[in-house]
């Protein structure tokens, strides 16, 4: 069996949810953990790791903070850093391998995990390096997780955020869903205006990127169970 793990539904269902009519999802248990290294490890914590889990693959959305990665793009995560520790993870060779016969187009991309939301553009390129092309907030976290049950682990992730967009700032998202709370995103909107006119970007972005994961994930299984 292997474990995909997510942070947020939106990352992988639409309206219509995700399509596990594929027999490869009887092999597999998708599980949503929530955002940031709290959840994560509160998540995979609760969990059993039988000898049937034969891998641990997080995917979902990530940020760019390199100028050649853009929004849609789809990544195979070779090495996943964190700025407060000196150990790296790695996705495992065979899977990377394996994905990577049934993928086209992707890009090798190497992964800092962040402890907060990087939501400006700013602060998004005090992050870039000759290291690493994109962020997010999970898979440092899954990755460690992996290597702790010692289990093989992939990192799957497309680009919702290019370099230069921003998002709305951390307080108008659920800690733990990462779901909007439309309270809190009216008042900023209200308060920052000229924001409007990038969300239906931002919103086409998460459309894309949903589409390609999915479909990338609906490949990359069947060929990781053999």
């Amino acid at each position: 069996m292997i474990l995909v793990v997510a942070s947020m539904e939106v990352e992988l269902e639409g309206l219509f949810g995700l399509d596990k009519t594929p027999d490869h999802w009887e092999e597999c248990e998708l599980t949503y953990t929530g955002i940031g290294q709290k959840n994560v490890e509160k998540t995979l914590s609760a969990m059993e790791f039988g000898s049937d889990v034969n891998g641990l693959l997080s995917v979902g959305f990530v940020g760019s903070i390199d100028p050649a990665i853009r929004p849609g793009d789809l990544c195979l995560i070779e090495t996943v850093a964190s700025p407060d520790s000196l150990e790296r993870f790695y996705s495992d060779k065979s899977f990377f391998s394996l994905a990577g016969e049934v993928l086209s187009g992707y890009r090798n991309c190497q992964l800092v995990t962040l402890n907060s939301t990087a939501s400006s553009s700013e602060e998004k390129k005090s992050f870039r390096s000759d290291d690493f092309s994109i962020i997010d907030r999970e898979t440092y976290w899954v990755a460690r997780k992996a290597k702790t049950e010692d289990l093989p682990f992939l990192g799957l992730r497309t680009v919702i955020d290019g370099v230069d967009q921003g998002l709305p700032p951390e307080f108008v998202y659920d800690g733990d869903t990462g779901k909007v709370k439309p309270g809190r995103f009216t008042s900023w909107l209200i308060k920052n205006p000229s924001n409007l006119g990038s969300l239906p970007r931002l919103g086409w972005n998460s459309v894309k990127a949903r589409r390609r994961l999915a479909t990338a994930l609906n490949r990359v299984m069947p060929a990781l169970l053999g």
